[in-house]
């Protein structure tokens, strides 16, 4: 009995980190595409597709310009962040 607990405990923690992950890089595509719609030339369908190419591991390069920007534009909110890049097309 107590190895299913301690077996159910550990499949919630993983299931816990991989959300945060998945919700992490969410936030560091949308922040992309925003930077990405503001360059000349650009369009909505190459900067989703750029956007959209971020794996876990881009998203971690990009995660300390993600919360800087969070913080001094939308007051620290990543829904405010994620709904913005939305709004102007994103498709993540």
């Amino acid at each position: 009995m107590a190895g299913a607990a301690l077996l159910l405990t550990a499949a919630l923690m993983v299931g816990v980190w991989w959300y945060f992950k998945l919700k992490g890089r969410l936030l560091a595509r949308a922040y992309s595409y925003l930077v990405l719609q503001k360059r000349p030339g650009s369009t909505m369908e190459s900067s989703n597709w750029m956007a959209l190419s971020i794996d876990m591991y881009a998203a971690n390069q990009v995660r300390q310009a993600t919360k800087e920007h969070v913080d001094v534009v939308f007051n620290g909110s990543r829904q405010a962040l994620i709904a913005e890049a939305r709004a102007q097309g994103f498709r993540g």
